[in-house]
């Protein structure tokens, strides 16, 4: 019996928004702003939560965890993507694409309920 030809995906390449050189500092200026904003909102928010007891509510402890949930859905996708904006080397291993994407995809999938539920005003 002979065997076929197989070839194992050690990793991928991630292209990016733009090849045009000259875009790729402006383009990480702009995600890093908007990613410390958001961290620095969240972690924020977290933190007077966290503090001051007169917020230790339902509704704050929903508004925390949905604050928390944000932050690690930012904080899975938003650095690879930053470090790839100045470097020349946009692989990422298969290990690391899968850990990645399933940090994005239970925070995000944490972050629906809570989102529902506090719509609803549960």
């Amino acid at each position: 019996m002979t065997e076929a030809n197989k070839t194992q995906v050690m990793g991928f390449v991630l292209t990016g928004l733009t090849d045009h050189p000259g875009m790729q500092v402006p383009l990480f200026l702009v995600f890093l702003v908007i990613y410390l904003t958001t961290m620095v909102g969240n972690l924020g928010l977290i933190f007077l939560i966290w503090k001051d007891s007169h917020l230790h509510t339902p509704m704050y402890l929903f508004l925390g965890s949905l604050a928390f949930a944000d932050a690690c859905s930012s904080s899975s996708v938003t650095p690879k993507m930053l470090m790839n904006f100045l470097s020349n080397n946009h692989m990422i291993s298969l290990v690391k694409c899968i850990t990645q994407f399933y940090i994005f995809a239970s925070s995000a999938t944490t972050d629906l309920p809570l989102k529902t539920i506090d719509s609803k005003g549960f």
